[in-house]
């Protein structure tokens, strides 16, 4: 997902009470929906298309409703067939950093030696962007992004074979504590690049009642195509992606049985790319 840094609506700080509807006849959440273990939710690049020695702003955010308290490595490797060019910067190109309210943010510049490649305005080349998460400890490459050993070592050679294909790799981690998230930053000198929807809807805390739904409206900015997807760490959505219709969608929220607070996320992707996120926090009671 290449998407926007514009830091979606946090919850407002006094709860509205949104009608509720009873679960009976309405379908229920969808378990694919329900976030309830450490998870890259998405990263999002403002903006998504840029030009070479151009910077783009990332950021990535995280769900921890296991309160683990992880780390995140960002990174970008530009790849022409010899592994990543971001291998030769310092840490190589690497951040390593606590989430903050559920986000961590960094910018990039897409690399100038690009200019030749994409100079004669309609190539478009995607350069990979990772988002790695990980429980403290669990995660070789996010000690050895923070030592950033010198070029050279054996700590700098394993670090770059690890960000060069991340997905090998990940196959030694564990599944629980771990998450891998991948999405690029679309580099030209196109004269109408790529740009990120702009996703609105709710300003409020949400409330519903334990076995009821509201229901979530959202308006989206966007040309072509848009899709939308909803999670929460409580109960769920009621599909696990929607189609934006004349530049709106609407999801269900489902709480469950259980009172509690909630985290919310809705991701909109664009066909062509570009994408944004918007958050809030909710409650079943």
């Amino acid at each position: 997902m290449s998407a926007a840094s514009r830091r979606p609506p946090r919850a407002g700080a006094l709860p509205v009470l949104l009608a509720a509807a009873l679960l009976a006849g309405c379908g229920g959440a969808n378990d694919e929906t329900l976030v309830d273990e450490l998870r890259v939710m998405a990263v999002v690049v403002e903006p998504p298309e840029v030009a070479p020695g151009a910077t783009a702003t990332i950021t990535a955010w995280v769900a921890d409703p296991g309160d683990v308290a992880p780390d995140a490595l960002l990174w970008t490797c530009t790849n022409l067939g010899d592994g990543c060019l971001e291998a030769a910067e310092a840490a190589q190109g690497t951040t390593v950093s606590a989430p903050t309210d559920g986000t961590v943010v960094t910018e990039r510049i897409a690399p100038p030696a690009l200019a030749g490649v994409v100079a004669d305005g309609t190539t478009v080349l995607p350069v990979l962007l990772w988002a790695l998460a990980c429980a403290p400890g669990v995660c070789p490459a996010i000690d050895l992004a923070t030592a950033a050993p010198a070029a050279g070592t054996d700590d700098a050679d394993a670090l770059a074979t690890f960000l060069a294909d991340p997905f090998e790799g990940a196959e030694a981690l564990p599944l629980l504590g771990t998450s891998l998230a991948l999405a690029q930053v679309q580099v030209s000198t196109r004269a109408t690049p790529l740009v990120n929807p702009v996703l609105t809807g709710p300003d409020v805390e949400l409330v519903v009642a334990p076995g009821a739904s509201i229901d979530l409206a959202f308006t989206v900015s966007a040309p072509g195509v848009v899709t939308a997807y909803g999670y929460t760490t409580n109960g769920g959505f009621d599909a696990t992606e929607y189609a934006v219709v004349d530049g709106a969608v609407t999801l269900t929220w489902f709480g469950s049985d259980t009172a509690g607070d909630a985290e919310l996320w809705v991701i909109v992707n664009g066909e062509d790319g570009g994408s944004a996120v918007w958050h809030g926090l909710g409650r079943v009671e």
